[in-house]
């Protein structure tokens, strides 16, 4: 183990909590490439370099919950391990997307010293992109990393410990947009235009499957 890597230690934080309403049903075990949406956001991000993952779930927690046990993955070969999967429950999930990004902050080990924070329908990020942002996270340890697509960033993005504090506090539906804009200038941004296409109706969902199968 080298030094840098006794002094980063970085989970993954998937929000996972909101009740779809624009989707109309559990958008997170929509079928999306022949698996629940959730479970292949989750995959990819074990494939990519976090030290541990945390599910923040809140509408239909136990439905998603129970899908998500079912989660497999072929055996890690030699040194290549996955990351570890635990799944929490944002009690006050209805307040939007802040109060479970808080939830997860609150659930933090403390080594941990930096978060990625993701969506679970930004369906075409992959592990790649997750390392991209890792690595750049790794040169730049004191900088928020954050994705930049549609002319503004977002998710996801990954921020240091200096954030945790302010991040645990969140419990509006903006998420982490406003400690986006109020710190620009310790911002390194990561064009991500895949991070645009998300899936909030059903009809993005028909979308993205008749664009995967031509």
């Amino acid at each position: 183990m080298t030094t840098e890597d006794k002094h980063y230690c970085i989970e993954a934080i998937l929000l996972a909590a909101g009740e779809s309403r624009r989707f109309n049903d559990t958008k997170q075990l929509a079928f999306v490439d022949k698996k629940p949406m959730l479970v292949g956001t989750v995959e990819m991000l074990k494939h990519a370099k976090f030290n541990s993952i945390t599910v923040v779930l809140g509408a239909n927690a136990s439905n998603v919950k129970n899908v998500l046990q079912q989660l497999s993955l072929e055996p890690a070969i030699g040194v290549n391990r996955f990351p570890s999967v635990t799944a929490i429950i944002a009690h006050k999930w209805q307040q939007g997307m802040g109060a479970s990004i808080a939830a997860g902050i609150e659930n933090l080990a403390k080594e941990i010293t930096h978060v990625f924070i993701g969506l679970t329908d930004q369906v075409e990020i992959r592990s790649e992109q997750c390392n991209l942002m890792v690595i750049e996270s790794r040169k730049n340890p004191n900088k928020i990393i954050a994705a930049f697509y549609n002319g503004k960033l977002g998710a996801p993005a990954i921020f240091p410990k200096a954030y945790f504090a302010e991040l645990a506090l969140l419990e509006n539906d903006k998420g982490a947009r406003n400690i986006l804009r109020a710190n620009t200038t310790r911002i390194i941004s990561i064009d991500m235009p895949e991070a645009a296409r998300d899936i909030d109706t059903k009809k993005d969902l028909l979308t993205y499957q008749s664009k995967t199968q031509t």
